[in-house]
């Protein structure tokens, strides 16, 4: 879905720009006959804070990071698909009469009047139209507080870069999935990309999406909990926790790792009952984890098990050409690149539903 596209001119180079709360990613793919290639790919950590709350509280160390991370990856182009997620963000499913599509656009304003909970002056507002029965169109209302998308769009801008189209990290996961999924599915698909501190949650269906919620829970969340048990800064935790401590026994993490995930399942099982509540009690047949959290070790396999749904690692780059060159970035990264190359995939001028 596209949140809001400043410039439409015939299509032309851009990257998907992630701008993470521990780290910014780049992904550029080209398109060619044969499906997408991987061109460049980069990233840059980000110190501990520059992001809070969704919130950039160190626009010029955001910046520097971007810039760094371009011109690790080697990026020529200057224009930006940039995503956002966080609390400032509604997304909404909402049935509507069938209407004309030069009608479309007032009756969703009309509509969404009902269901945002700013001032709607203060938001840019867009949707999807997710499947029409009956003589009723199914509508997935996307809004974002205008204050937000200028803090991202400033900090970009402040880099050096252009970003022509803003979209939603959720959206940006679905997109990757569609490109990499394309087979039909009789259920509905979970996707949920676990980044430091904001959850990404988008449920599938048929390639549309039908639900989607952002839930401030992360792999910080992890960090902590084994700093909190060991005794240890922020720094050597995360170290622990990716098994790249050399000091610490893994078994001596395990608590904290085990109470964490305990928490994360009953956060997702909560959101799950939601949907099914909203959906005809229609039920998720699998999910899909991706981000950085997505890789710790046995996380997917507990998650299965509490939740008795089969949970699976995304391989966004299942479908697209990577060369030689960029194989063994590829592999280290992997799932946490899911939303850079979502973002990829999107073109200026492009409309979907």
């Amino acid at each position: 879905m596209m949140m809001m596209s400043r410039f439409a001119r015939k299509p032309r180079e851009t990257f998907g720009l992630d701008i993470g709360t521990s780290a910014v990613k780049v992904v550029q793919l080209r398109e060619g006959p044969g499906g997408f290639v991987l061109i460049a790919l980069g990233s840059a950590p980000l110190p501990l804070d520059a992001i809070g709350d969704g919130t950039i509280k160190a626009p010029d160390a955001v910046a520097a990071a971007i810039r760094d991370a371009v011109a690790r990856a080697g990026i020529k182009t200057r224009e930006a698909v940039i995503g956002i997620a966080g609390r400032e963000l509604i997304t909404k499913k909402v049935q509507l009469p069938e209407v004309p599509a030069k009608e479309l656009r007032d009756a969703v304003e009309l509509e969404a009047e009902h269901h945002i909970p700013f001032a709607f002056d203060e938001v840019c507002l867009d949707y999807h139209v997710a499947g029409r029965h009956g003589g009723m169109m199914d509508l997935v209302l996307v809004a974002v507080k205008k204050s937000k998308v200028n803090e991202y769009v400033a900090v970009v801008e402040d880099a050096g870069f252009a970003p022509v189209i803003v979209d939603v990290d959720g959206f940006a996961v679905g997109n990757q999935f569609e490109l990499n999924h394309p087979e039909p599915s009789g259920d509905s698909v979970a996707l949920i990309d676990m980044g430091a501190a904001v959850m990404k949650t988008n449920v599938v269906r048929g390639g549309a999406p039908a639900f989607a919620r952002d839930i401030p829970f992360g792999g910080n969340q992890y960090t902590q909990a084994i700093a909190d048990r060991l005794h240890t800064t922020f720094e050597h935790a995360e170290r622990a926790k990716l098994g790249e401590a050399a000091d610490i026994p893994w078994d001596s993490i395990v608590p904290a790792l085990e109470s964490v995930s305990r928490d994360l399942a009953l956060e997702v099982r909560r959101t799950f009952d939601y949907f099914g509540s909203t959906s005809d009690s229609e039920r998720i047949g699998r999910v899909v984890m991706s981000g950085g959290a997505a890789r710790l070790r046995g996380l997917t396999e507990y998650l299965s098990s509490t939740w008795s749904i089969p949970v699976e690692v995304a391989r966004p780059f299942e479908r697209i050409d990577v060369d030689a060159a960029h194989e063994d970035e590829v592999r280290a990264a992997g799932p946490s690149l899911t939303v850079a190359v979502g973002l990829a995939l999107r073109r200026p001028g492009e409309r979907r539903g």
